[in-house]
């Protein structure tokens, strides 16, 4: 009986060859043990054909087939309102299929699946369209030179978020899976909302928060106001899993299967020499909490949990990761998948939520290590700022003297400590 010959394993074939058990020569978009024997190739998931690709698109050129069927689909939905507002809607939309719906999917073949499950959804549940609208313009006011344009835009996108959240809400409370899908959708744009919204408030109020001349009182409101901002950041994510969890099944094997299956991601084991050194500086980050001579505590599960799990995102991370890892993806690396860095946020133990609430150092130092992966998307509109706002956050909430502690993260997303060694240090006030 031949004996088949030996293999280099690695964590980046594509899924057929693992199945398979053979070499795969990475060879993208389709490797060519694949094409020869004329197998459907896993690349093709992270790398579509060139039809889907999102090229910059001229005044004049037709939207590109990924584009929704017919962004008139919600004319129906707008009828009532007056003429000029329906004709911006309509151009909400169409901006959300061919420019935001590219920075909320992991790629093209998953913004296609977006695009064509939207109107299908808006039928049952009108609440998605609102949600389409708010993120669309939203998205739409951060580039716009006008003032008053952006804060028209600004102001749709918060009576439509508004406006959709009612309905939500009381569909929320009964997941289904008739209903999961459509509240998936709308719990993307909820969050993608949110997270724009909040990172925005914070810079302002760190903007506040370093004002010397404050008031102690002045200043202890603002970083209240800036733990709340990251919190309600933590908590909406974690909402996600509401939806997901009791409906996972149905839901990875129906419609939304392109957006949700990620059973070619490799098992997060750190292997490169740069993994195993970032592992090693989290690793570190128990020293915190387990070292002689400190009192055990009910929080030192949470967070060891919470660290545990954090090792894992970087371990995924750098194995989604082609080229330098310590580099930004814009600066030279590729990350297979962005969506990979937000595994950590959506399961933190509620527990860990709460010590973020409380102002609990060793929970803001490993919030601030997580920053880290978001710095590496790269660039999305939604995520711009949201690194340095939870980096700058755990500057003023921990003492000036525990600084060195996220001395790395800081490094990293371009954070200078010197500027929160304030006599306002949170922790030394009264």
């Amino acid at each position: 009986m031949p004996v088949r010959r030996a293999h280099r394993k690695t964590t980046l074939s594509c899924s057929t060859c693992k199945k398979r058990r053979v070499k795969c020569d990475l060879n993208r978009p389709e490797c060519q043990n694949c094409i020869r024997l004329g197998r459907e190739c896993g690349f093709k998931f992270l790398n579509p054909a060139p039809r889907l690709a999102l090229a910059p698109i001229k005044e004049s050129a037709p939207p590109p087939s990924l584009s929704l069927p017919d962004p008139s689909f919600l004319d129906d939905l707008f009828e009532t309102l007056p003429q000029a507002l329906q004709k911006r809607f309509s151009q909400l939309i169409k901006h959300h299929a061919i420019q935001t719906s590219g920075t909320i999917t992991p790629n093209a073949n998953a913004q296609s699946t977006w695009c064509a499950l939207i109107p299908k959804l808006t039928a049952s549940h009108g609440f998605v369209s609102q949600g389409v609208v708010a993120i669309s313009a939203l998205h739409q006011s951060r580039t716009v030179a006008s003032e008053r344009e952006r804060k028209i835009l600004q102001d749709i996108a918060a009576a439509q978020m508004n406006a959709g959240l009612m309905s939500y809400r009381a569909c929320v409370a009964n997941v289904t899976p008739d209903n999961a899908a459509a509240l998936f959708a709308f719990s993307t744009a909820t969050t993608t909302f949110v997270l724009a919204t909040s990172v925005e408030a914070c810079h302002a109020l760190l903007q506040s928060a370093r004002n010397k001349s404050s008031t102690v009182i002045q200043h202890s409101n603002t970083v209240q106001h800036l733990v709340r901002e990251i919190v309600n950041i933590l908590v909406c994510f974690r909402g996600v899993l509401v939806i997901l969890v009791p409906c996972w099944h149905v839901m990875v094997q129906g419609p939304l299967k392109p957006l949700l299956d990620r059973d070619w991601w490799p098992r997060p084991i750190p292997s490169s020499p740069k993994a195993l050194e970032e592992d090693r500086k989290l690793k570190d980050l128990e020293n915190l909490w387990m070292r002689p001579g400190r009192s055990y505590d009910y929080t030192f599960d949470t967070l060891s949990q919470a660290l545990r799990d954090l090792r894992e995102n970087f371990a995924l991370v750098s194995l989604l990761t082609l080229g330098d890892t310590s580099k930004n993806a814009h600066a030279g690396s590729r990350l297979l998948d962005w969506t990979s860095t937000v595994t950590w946020i959506t399961k933190p133990p509620q527990g860990f939520i709460k010590l973020i609430e409380q102002k609990q150092p060793e929970a803001w130092i490993i919030l601030a290590h997580y920053a880290i992966l978001p710095s590496r998307v790269g660039d999305i509109w939604w995520v711009k700022g949201f690194s340095t706002a939870i980096v700058s956050v755990a500057a003023l909430v921990i003492e000036p003297s525990m600084h060195s502690w996220i001395k790395w993260p800081a490094s990293v997303v371009g954070v200078d400590l010197s500027d929160f060694d304030s006599k306002y240090s949170e922790q030394n006030m009264v």
